[in-house]
């Protein structure tokens, strides 16, 4: 069944399988208790506090290897500069994801290894990590993710989120376009309107749209939580939106998330409601922030109501790094 199937749907189905695995190491190096945290911003010169630990490092070289054991010609992008080698490679595939190759257009069909990107946060949530650690507060692990996501044509066609630390075995959350979403039942209404933004991210700049929501009704709370996979989790869940009025957020934070949340009848954009793009020569910072909606809200009202005065303080969208 593997052989038979499209590029694509092969690549889901062993992706689906690799963020699992990915997932696996996270908590054997968390069990282990030597996390090796080091700070990247202070060598790479940027700002404020930015954490890496050992589980990163490892879970991105086991995604890495693993993907390109069996596609040779993709192209992939990952958060983590420097990597750690491990023994724990996974050749395996989902079957489920194999079943829903009937399901895709032919287009998505057709698509060759050479035309995809694959943009892959190995653990989005490190600072919830390194906190948990600090802290000894272990309910925080609920906020890790792995994802990947797959951009064909600049544009996310496929991806998978990973929450190893979602109940006792982990869950996993993947969509393709056109063929659903899988792993969750998304909420399709809700009376309240929930909004979750950055925990350790806060800006003059998020807390003004954030205040200009509720001027509008369109944020009754605001929960304020780690990585963007599990913030769109959220949104899957009952959550009305995700907003971050800021530039920190990466494509490797976005890509697999925008996947899931349109497969859902959700949207993701910038801030200005414009599309996010994914070529492989973009760059990486999603500098016009980041909105995402859940089905059952208008994206406009939100795009709308966010002060053009945060809007034109954002840095221009520019599609070279």
């Amino acid at each position: 069944m593997f052989n038979k199937a499209s590029f694509l749907t092969r690549l889901v189905a062993s992706s689906v399988r690799v963020s699992e695995a990915a997932g696996g190491i996270i908590k054997n190096v968390m069990a282990g208790g030597d996390l090796k945290i080091v700070d990247k911003s202070e060598s790479g010169g940027g700002g404020g506090y930015d954490p890496q630990t050992e589980a990163d490092r490892r879970a991105q070289y086991c995604i890495v290897q693993s993907l390109q054991r069996h596609f040779h010609d993709i192209k992939i992008i990952g958060e983590e500069e420097d990597t750690t080698a491990c023994p724990e490679l996974e050749m395996g595939f989902n079957e489920d994801v194999l079943l829903s190759d009937r399901l895709m257009s032919n287009e998505l069909k057709e698509i060759k290894e050479n035309e995809v990107v694959v943009w892959v946060d190995p653990l989005d949530g490190t600072s919830e990590v390194a906190l948990a650690v600090k802290n000894k507060n272990l309910a925080l692990l609920e906020q890790v993710t792995v994802l990947i996501g797959i951009a064909y044509k600049g544009r996310p066609v496929a991806g998978i989120i990973h929450q190893p630390y979602h109940s006792t075995s982990g869950r996993t959350v993947w969509a393709i376009k056109g063929c659903g979403i899988h792993g969750l039942v998304p909420v399709t209404e809700s009376s309240q309107k929930i909004v979750v933004t950055t925990r350790s991210h806060l800006s003059e700049s998020v807390s003004s749209a954030l205040e200009a929501l509720k001027t509008r009704n369109l944020a009754d709370n605001v929960e304020k939580v780690g990585g963007a996979g599990y913030k769109v989790l959220k949104v899957l869940e009952g959550c009305a939106a995700y907003v971050f009025a800021s530039a920190g957020c990466k494509k490797w934070d976005t890509c697999a998330v925008e996947a899931v949340l349109d497969a859902a009848g959700g949207k993701l954009t910038d801030i200005s409601g414009r599309d996010i793009r994914y070529e492989s020569d973009v760059q990486l910072n999603n500098t016009g922030g980041v909105l995402a909606t859940a089905s059952w809200v208008k994206h406009q009202d939100y795009i709308d109501t966010i002060p053009q005065e945060i809007k034109n303080n954002l840095p221009e969208i520019s599609s070279k790094k």
